[in-house]
């Protein structure tokens, strides 16, 4: 059950920051705090998301990385929403396969899949964290996304 409540989890958490998010103008989109701007942490967390599933699904095409670099706002969010959705559906499988991970280090080193999916969970996590410090260093309302709020609101 651990792995449908994280499943779970992910697509709430990412689902509050983009309704934030989705709310801001351009110029806050791509104002730029602590080195970093909401769109920079958008643009890295989808494309974080786009490397798990180009080496999952043995991709050759790497063209998908520079679109993601030139998508708007609002299907920048978008990409994210579909791309936490598959990592969600994914994990709620539990896979039982490994794969090699040839994109960390010089020597290539294999893991079981579901492993590979959680840490692109845990990445994205990350990332909303530095995202809810920018936005609420912008003056935004940042929504609680912890993962004991995600169980009082599903409770």
């Amino acid at each position: 059950m651990v792995f449908k409540h994280l499943a779970d989890y992910h697509l709430w958490a990412g689902w509050k920051m983009r309704e934030l998010l989705s709310g801001l103008d351009a110029d806050e989109f791509s104002q730029e705090v602590f080195g970093t701007s909401p769109r920079e942490l958008v643009q890295h967390i989808v494309l974080a998301l786009e490397t798990c599933f180009y080496f999952i699904e043995d991709e050759k095409d790497k063209s998908v990385f520079d679109r993601v670099k030139l998508l708007p706002r609002q299907e920048l969010l978008k990409r994210w929403e579909v791309l936490d959705t598959r990592l969600s559906h994914a994990i709620e499988e539990i896979p039982q396969d490994r794969i090699m991970v040839k994109h960390i280090k010089e020597e290539p080193f294999e893991i079981d899949v579901i492993d590979f999916f959680i840490q692109y969970l845990l990445h994205t996590t990350h990332h909303r964290g530095q995202l809810a410090k920018v936005l609420s260093h912008m003056g935004f309302e940042v929504p609680g996304t912890d993962y004991l709020m995600f169980f009082g609101e599903h409770v």
